[in-house]
């Protein structure tokens, strides 16, 4: 959740420091293989004899070897011999000459790596989403209940947008699940403590803490709104990052990083999703509606939002003046394509 500026009434000041979730709880980072052969063994002293009698050998089976090569040369029909050839998925011959004389099998094309993933994404080439019609529930989260309820008929607006979205790119769709809790809550991605809200990648979840909402709407409603609104359409945007496969791709880029690198890593995600999620809202606001104290809210709240709230501050999530610009690219374009943070300058992921 980005940190933003905290209401009381007319009066807004910074918001206390909300607890780090470390990148890895959502995403591992992938084991590197290890080079083969395994540890290296003391050289043992080869009787001479024995060491001649391999090298006619050696010389044997590659003459050997030579031999069938040429002798099938120009010859694409398979030969027909007494024994049975072993067919393309078992293993391979353990003898070299075999193995070279025997067809190769075809591999496959390398897949698009981290950086390809993360830049070139078929989520930049769907165009502009469509609106998912839905009207803002009027449900004022006053108590656990009621606020369990504003997200549940808030979830399948999104579901609805960002399945045609992803359909439309080609992309794989799942809905997440939204989970209102009060208190202390384990998930897969640690122990979630009514601070911030938080998408988790391991179980695809977007956790939703009470308190925080029911502390906002005490104290200025309309407020609440546009930051319940924007939460939500934040952390959906992380799951759509993670559909498209970005999210992962993003954390792995990560772990050969310099920290100053990694920080930076971390703001494009955040901005990412924060103009993935604008694009939700703007391309909904006729029917929201995004319009008169609710829009002047959300304005201001993307206004006051980013790590110059932060106590201590931690430059990970981008500062109000980079979170404002892709609210805005995201909300007046509904595109999200304007929402490719990874390939935009660093000046504007600061």
């Amino acid at each position: 959740m980005p940190r933003h500026a905290a209401s009381s009434g007319n009066q807004l000041g910074p918001m206390g420091q909300p607890v780090q979730q470390a990148p890895n709880w959502q995403y591992p980072p992938i084991p590197i293989p290890q080079p083969p052969g395994g540890r290296r063994r003391k050289p043992t002293r080869t009787p001479r004899l024995l060491l001649i009698g391999l090298v006619v050998l050696a010389v044997l089976v590659v003459g050997t070897g030579v031999t069938l090569l040429v002798r099938n040369a120009g010859n694409d029909a398979p030969q027909t011999t007494g024994t049975r050839s072993a067919p393309a998925s078992e293993s391979p011959s353990e003898s070299p000459s075999e193995s070279a004389s025997s067809a190769p099998t075809p591999t496959r094309p390398p897949g698009p790596t981290v950086d390809e993933v993360v830049k070139a994404s078929k989520l930049y080439s769907i165009g502009p989403i469509a609106a998912s019609k839905c009207a803002e529930p009027l449900i004022a989260p006053t108590n656990f209940t009621a606020a369990k309820n504003y997200y549940n008929r808030l979830l399948p607006c999104l579901n609805r947008t960002w399945s045609l979205a992803m359909k439309k790119g080609g992309l794989p769709f799942r809905a997440p699940k939204a989970v209102v809790y009060a208190g202390k809550l384990p998930s897969p991605c640690g122990i979630q403590r009514s601070v911030r809200a938080a998408y988790c990648g391991a179980n695809q979840t977007i956790y939703l803490p009470f308190a925080v909402d029911l502390r906002y709407y005490q104290s200025n409603p309309m407020y609440a709104r546009a930051i319940m609104l924007n939460t939500f359409a934040h952390e959906y945007g992380h799951h759509v990052q993670n559909l498209a496969g970005i999210l992962g791709a993003s954390v792995t880029r990560q772990q050969k990083m310099t920290p100053n690198q990694k920080l930076q890593e971390s703001r494009r995600r955040e901005l990412q999703a924060t103009c993935l999620g604008a694009a939700y809202l703007g391309a909904n606001a006729a029917f929201t509606p995004m319009r008169d104290p609710l829009l002047l809210n959300w304005k201001f709240l993307i206004s006051h939002t980013g790590d110059d709230y932060a106590r201590p501050r931690i430059h990970d999530h981008g500062n109000r003046v980079s979170n404002y610009q892709w609210s805005i690219a995201g909300y007046n374009n509904k595109k999200p394509d304007f929402c490719n943070t990874f390939t935009a300058a660093d000046v504007r992921v600061n």
